[in-house]
Parts: C-alpha cells; sequence; structure tokens
C-alpha cells in the first residue's frame, strides 16, 4: 500500500502532463483537436466570471447546484489551460474560484451529495493537483486551505450515510471515487487506505460488484448509470495506479471485463445477459437501451481501459478497441490518452474473503416467538431437510422461526440453495439467517426465498443504507419455482446479502452494519418459518456450505457454465465464462462449425478465462466450456464465437489533407482521428484527399458519418488512390450508402490493394441535402502484426 503520496496523483502524473504538452504543441493528433474542444470550452476562457462562492450547496434538494458545477469545472479547466499555455492569469483564475469555494463553502448536503462529489471529482481534485504540483505562484498555504475544505465540507458529504453505507452500485462507486482522490491530494493515507479495502471487499458497490463474465451491477438497469459505475471504478483504479496500487489486476482483471462486457453489447454484438443487479433492484432479464452512444461512446473509461490493460499490461480488448475507432476524444478523455506507458504498480495483497465448505452435521437448534411446535433439522444424501413454525419474520419485530445454526467467530459466510419450500403460507419462508445473539429479535440478516417464489431478504435492528425500504423487501427471481440460491457473508462488521441462480453468479441485493458494540462470534445457519403458526413448514436446502464446515457432502457433477463470452482478437481469441458451483477445473473445446465436431484445445484450466492463441486470423471458431470435479464433468456451456482478425491500424496521420475547395483547414478534420470533428463540405459532389508523404498498401478505408444531418451523409463515392496526385485509379466504388447512426463507422475492403502515396474519397452523391456533405472521419488502414 501506498504510504507516500506522489503529486499530481489523481490519475494523470508529471510525466503524462509533460508528454500530453509536446503532443498539443506539435499539433499530434487527436490529442490537439481534444485540446481545442477544451479551449473552446466557456469555462476555460479568462472571460470566465464564475457563479459562486456559495456558504451551502445542495443536491436533491438541489441549492446552488448549478453554480457549484460550473465552478467545479472551471476550476479543472483553467489549470489545465495554464499549464498547455503557460499564461499564468489562467492559473490566477482557477486558483481564485478554487480558494473562493474553499473559503466560504461550509456545507454540501442533501441526500444524494456524494453523486455530485463522485460526478465532478476529476474536476475539482485534478484542478487543484496541477495548480499545486505546476503553478509557481502556488503556496503551501493554499494548499492547506483546500485540504481542509476537502476534509471539513466534501468529504462528509461524500459518504453522509455512515461507516460503509453507500448506495448502490454507481452510487457507491461515485463516493469512493470522491473520497480516493480527495485522500491522495490530502496525503490522507488512512483514508486511501480504506477506500482501496472498501473498493475490493464491498460488494454492493465496489469491484466485487461484478461477475467472471464482467456485468457490473447497474448494467441491467440502463446504459448510462452501466457507464457511470464503470468510468467511477476506472477513474479510480487509475489514480490509485499514480499511487501504485494496481487493483485493475483483481479478480482476473475484472475492470477489463466490466469494460469488454459495455463495449461489447453497446456495439450490439449479440450477448444474453445474467440475471445481476444490486441493493437498488434485481434484475432477471436486460431491457436496457444497447447500442447507447451516450458520453461519447464511454470514451473516458474505455480510453483509461485501454491504457491500463493494452499498453501496460499487453492483454487484449477487442471490444474496446473496435469501439474506440469511432468513438469522439473530447476535452477530458484526450487527457488519458497515450501512445505507451511503461509505467508500475502493485497490487495489494490477497484479500481475505471467508471460504466456505459442505456441511453435514454439527448443527445446533433453537426456536424464536413462541414457534411452535418446536422445529428440527436433519441431513442426508446431500440435503438438509429444516421444519420450523412461527408466524412471520419479515416486517418488524417479528422472529418468529426455526433455525439451525453454529456459532462462528470472526469472518464467515454461509451459502445454500433453497430447493424447495413447502406452501404452509404464500409468505413462508426458508433461507440463511445471521444473527448477533440467540436472544429474541437480536441484530440479525437473512435472504430466503418464499413459497410464492419471491426472494425475501430483512436486516433487523443493523445500520442499512435507505432505511426499512432497503433491508426488508421482496422481489421477484429468475426461478418459475421456490429455488434459488442464498448467500450471507461476514466480513468486519459488514453484513451482505447475495441471491443467485447458480450459486457463483452473486449479486449483493442487501447489506447492513453492525452497531457497536460488533461481537467477536455471531450464529450463521438455515431457517425456515412457517408463517401459519402451530404448523411445520417443511424445507429443503442443498448445496449447503459455511466457513468451518466438515466438507463431508458427497461430491455432485457441477452445473454447465451459465455464459461464454468469445472476442475476436488479434491471432487470439480471450474467453470469459461464469464459473460453476463446485468446480474445480475447466475444459475448453472448440470447432470450426458451430454444431461441431468440438476438440479440447485446453484442460485443467482454474479460473473462469482462457485466451486461444492458437488460431489463424479470418477463421470463425465456436467454443463450448465444461466444469469438473471429482464428482465428473457437466455438460457444455452454450456456445459462443469469434472470428481473430490482424489489428489495423489508421495510417492518415502526419500527412497532408485537401478537398476540392482547396480547404486544407477543413479537410484535415477528417482525419485528425477524432470523430467529436467534421469535414463540413459546401456542395453535394466533391473529393476529400490525403497525401501520405510516403506510399502505404491501404487494404481497409473507414468512413464514419458525422454528427451532422443524415441528408447530408455521402451516398456514392469512389475510392481512388494515386502516385503523383494526377492519375488516380479506382480501388473501390460503393453506391445507396446509408448511415443509420451518427458517427456510425463502416469500413471497406480493398479487392486488390497496392502502394500508393495519395488517396481520396470522390464523393457523386450525398443522401439528399442540396447544399452540404459531411463526415466525421476518412481512415486508410494497414495491416499491423
Amino acid at each position: 500500500m501506498a504510504r507516500v503520496i506522489k503529486h499530481p496523483g489523481a490519475g494523470v502524473t508529471l510525466s503524462d502532463l509533460t508528454t500530453l504538452k509536446a503532443y498539443v504543441d506539435q499539433g499530434k493528433e487527436p490529442w490537439k483537436s481534444g485540446y481545442n474542444q477544451l479551449a473552446g470550452s466557456p469555462k476555460s476562457r479568462l472571460s470566465y466570471g464564475g457563479y459562486g462562492p456559495f456558504a451551502k450547496v445542495s443536491r436533491a434538494p438541489d441549492e446552488n447546484l448549478w453554480a457549484w458545477r460550473n465552478d467545479m469545472v472551471a476550476i479543472s479547466n483553467l489549470s489545465r489551460m495554464w499549464y498547455f499555455t503557460r499564461d499564468e492569469r489562467y492559473a490566477e483564475n482557477a486558483r481564485k474560484f478554487l480558494l473562493g469555494w474553499a473559503t466560504t463553502h461550509v456545507e454540501f448536503s442533501g441526500r444524494e451529495s456524494m453523486l455530485d462529489l463522485g460526478d465532478y471529482a476529476f474536476d475539482f481534485v485534478g484542478g487543484a493537483e496541477i495548480l499545486r504540483s505546476t503553478y509557481p505562484g502556488w503556496t503551501e498555504a493554499d494548499t492547506a486551505t483546500v485540504k481542509k475544505y476537502f476534509k471539513n465540507v466534501l468529504m462528509p458529504a461524500a459518504n453522509p450515510y455512515g461507516e460503509s453505507q453507500f448506495g448502490a452500485a454507481n452510487k457507491g462507486a461515485l463516493s469512493l471515487t470522491a473520497l480516493g482522490l480527495m485522500a491522495i491530494y490530502n496525503d490522507d493515507i488512512e483514508t486511501l487506505d480504506r477506500v482501496v479495502y472498501q473498493t475490493r471487499t464491498l460488494a454492493h458497490i465496489g469491484l466485487r460488484n461484478s461477475n467472471d463474465i464482467g456485468m457490473l451491477g447497474d448494467y441491467l438497469r440502463d446504459q448510462g448509470h452501466a457507464y457511470g459505475q464503470l468510468k467511477s471504478l476506472t477513474l479510480l483504479a487509475e489514480a490509485l495506479w499514480t499511487q501504485g496500487i494496481d487493483i485493475y489486476s483483481d479478480f482476473d482483471n475484472r475492470l477489463l471485463a466490466a469494460g469488454e462486457y459495455f463495449a461489447r453489447v453497446n456495439e450490439l454484438v449479440p450477448t444474453t445477459a445474467l440475471p445481476f443487479g444490486t441493493t437498488d433492484r434485481y434484475y432477471t432479464s436486460d431491457v436496457t437501451n444497447r447500442g447507447w452512444a451516450g458520453a461519447n461512446g464511454g470514451s473516458v473509461a474505455l480510453t483509461q481501459l485501454h491504457g491500463a490493460y493494452v499498453l501496460r499490461k499487453g492483454l487484449q480488448a477487442p471490444f474496446i478497441t473496435q469501439r474506440r475507432l469511432w468513438a469522439p476524444v473530447d476535452g477530458t478523455s484526450f487527457m488519458f490518452l497515450k501512445e505507451s506507458d511503461t509505467s508500475k504498480a502493485t497490487p495489494p495483497p490477497a484479500l481475505s474473503i471467508p471460504s466456505t465448505a459442505s456441511i453435514t452435521s454439527g448443527f445446533s437448534n433453537v426456536d424464536f416467538g413462541g414457534a411452535t411446535p418446536a422445529g428440527a433439522a436433519t441431513y442426508a444424501n446431500g440435503k438438509w431437510t429444516v421444519q420450523g413454525a412461527g408466524n412471520d419474520i419479515f416486517w418488524g419485530a417479528q422472529d418468529a422461526c426455526h433455525f439451525t445454526y453454529k456459532a462462528l467467530t470472526g469472518n464467515s459466510a454461509i451459502i445454500a440453495k433453497v430447493e424447495s419450500v413447502q406452501n404452509t403460507n404464500p409468505a413462508a419462508v426458508a433461507g440463511v439467517m445471521m444473527r448477533t445473539s440467540l436472544e429474541q429479535d437480536a441484530p440479525r440478516a437473512w435472504m430466503a426465498v418464499a413459497s410464492n417464489g419471491q426472494a425475501k431478504q430483512n436486516m433487523r435492528k443493523l445500520a442499512v443504507y435507505g432505511g426499512s425500504n432497503y433491508g426488508t423487501k421482496a422481489f421477484n427471481i429468475a426461478s418459475s419455482t421456490a429455488s434459488y440460491w442464498v448467500k450471507l457473508e461476514r466480513i468486519g462488521n459488514i453484513i451482505t446479502g447475495y441471491v443467485s441462480p447458480d450459486g457463483t453468479n452473486w449479486a449483493a441485493t442487501d447489506v447492513g452494519r453492525i452497531v457497536a458494540p460488533v461481537p467477536d462470534t455471531i450464529y450463521v445457519g438455515l431457517v425456515v418459518s412457517s408463517v401459519a403458526n402451530s404448523t411445520l413448514n417443511t424445507s429443503t436446502f442443498s448445496n449447503v456450505q459455511i466457513t468451518g464446515g466438515n466438507g463431508g457432502a458427497p461430491g455432485v457433477i457441477p452445473a454447465a457454465p451459465a455464459m461464454l463470452l468469445a472476442s475476436p482478437g488479434d491471432g487470439a481469441v480471450p474467453l470469459r465464462w461464469q464459473a460453476s458451483f463446485g468446480a474445480t477445473s475447466y475444459t475448453v473445446d472448440r470447432s470450426e462449425f458451430s454444431d461441431g465436431p468440438y476438440e479440447t484445445i485446453a484442460s485443467g484450466v482454474t479460473g473462469s478465462s482462457y485466451t486461444d492463441t492458437s488460431v489463424t486470423n479470418g477463421t470463425t471458431y465456436h467454443y463450448t466450456v465444461t466444469a469438473t470435479n471429482s464428482a465428473g464433468t457437466s455438460g457444455r456451456s452454450p456456445m459462443d464465437s469469434a472470428t481473430p482478425v490482424r489489428t489495423m491500424v489508421n495510417v492518415a496521420t502526419g500527412g497532408t489533407a485537401n478537398d476540392s475547395a482547396g480547404n486544407a483547414t477543413n479537410a484535415k478534420r477528417a482525419f485528425d482521428q477524432n470523430s467529436a470533428t467534421q469535414w463540413s463540405y459546401s456542395g453535394t459532389t466533391g473529393w476529400l484527399q490525403y497525401d501520405l508523404g510516403h506510399t502505404e498498401r491501404v487494404q481497409r478505408y473507414a468512413v464514419t458519418s458525422s454528427f451532422d444531418l443524415v441528408p447530408r451523409d455521402p451516398k456514392d463515392w469512389q475510392f481512388q488512390a494515386s502516385n503523383d496526385g494526377a492519375a488516380w485509379t479506382t480501388l473501390d466504388t460503393q453506391s445507396d450508402q446509408v448511415f443509420a447512426e451518427r458517427l456510425e463507422l463502416k469500413t471497406y475492403a480493398i479487392a486488390n490493394p497496392a502502394a500508393y502515396r495519395y488517396y481520396r474519397l470522390n464523393i457523386t452523391a450525398n443522401n439528399g441535402d442540396g447544399a452540404f456533405t459531411d463526415l466525421s472521419e476518412l481512415g486508410l488502414f494497414v495491416s499491423k502484426p
């Protein structure tokens, strides 16, 4: 863990800034066009007068929020403008706004204060870091003033609900991002270490709020919130990297999986979602707006993830790479855009997540709340049968049930699949419970399945974000019967409740904090309530595992992995699958035909990912995975396929652009590798040309539609080449081309490529506009290893 904080260190280092400035000064693209967007913002101008400061800011209800947001962005923009221009007036204005807020603002309140602090953390912390580290007019007293502001006003508002009490998924990720970045500025190692720990352990907001194939908790909510969660975790991971802490490696490069899944579904690659969710909601299907192009296609997070995994770690990220071909470079994302990165960081120590083993004996029994007749629990042939009476355990002080339990000290967990719940009442429940004592109505948490087929959860007398509406909840599950997996986990003073369709795809739907005093020993086990006192309910459980279990249950052949995803790499196909409960290894099978026959290409794989490097680019491969343990081997997972492809590099850089109007300045916007700019041509026919300055054997070209009107898109054209700029050879002809989306990238293969110096798109018709023709980018692609 970091012992000395490095500055600047909120995701961009001094070395990064030096390189960025050099690229901007050289006019190198797309850094220059990204910088131009920064410089063009009204909040980047010396004339920006500010909207604050105010003593109080609030979100939900909103008060002075708009002013605070604008000034925080201005602090970032002006600080960066100072660095790139070395005009001290920018730095002085940024300093004025930052210190004005730091000495005036004393309260940040509202139900959703943490959301704005997370959304704008990179702005106000990043700007403060640049001023502190690079501006000669910045003083130690200024640093102390800002530290005090962060510590006393903003940090409490980033976590207003108490220790580890964060909102679900993106809400909590935003809180952690804000706290982590401010801790870096404040040289607050204690808070930074706590943020790292929470990011790695809290399963409702951090890296564990994900599954093996890369779905984050908000991924089935909507794509905007999905991206918000991904962006927050990535911004935090990048800031921690600058401090020498590598959480990118955690959970088998989980953030890479999350970025690839996000890019894959929004590039509209067919992908069946698994049930997943958050403490806000459990989702049994994906009803989101796939194909989402907001936030410039997710350019900030995807740029950071590409740098972290592809450049630093040498891993492949095919869908992130595909999406970045068209995603605009904006006034923020260019700050993270790199050609190489040799920086290093070290993964934190391994986490002590409590393990479990099967249990066949050793449970004790107790009845609560006057439950009669007395219940009982028996074990046979891999299943526990538990009988219990009681009038309910769902609401308030009701604690009427049968509990079969073990006393466990320290971190612990229990897992069970509820196989059946007798219908003594539609609200009858069977599940798992943790409680701080065996006294009636003791602080407790339970996760259960009801006989009506819903999941139910309750955290009585624990501190729960959102109160009883979150801690006590019933919701639908991805099962047509009263059969599902439930889990409870205690780490320190935090108890987390989960549900799962398969015993590995765990969604954290409930979380609570044990209020002091925190006992060393708690009571953990199975619970049944008939919700018909005087009548016993007989329910059954399989796959019961508990921390410290005896491991005595007979082996069961694991189920097939529920999902497999294959990605089209370069000379490789990266594979990820959802793990199978009880599996000890996996076998990967491959075929060049969707219906087989399949051959084994890897066996004894102990994780839930594998990269097939024995492939030929251009060939389509079909994959399945089976799970194995001592009892046997599962059936095949669902099949997925991928066609590995050679990396294609856009060589339209460093040359000279022109068009048939002789407007080189306009023409070069189509070759800045940034779809945020466009070539807007006055005319319905004409050509757009690029002189490479040397010959290249272009094998493919790409046209990206503009952000402008659809009728201005090119429709008919010839793609031509020349070695003297006078005699042209037509390499490809297209007609009736339609771009269904703004910033849609269409690629076209050249049947007979040869080496040429000049390339041009000769447009003979657009899609109906009578005055203008537009496009964002014209890419010239060459195959590179």
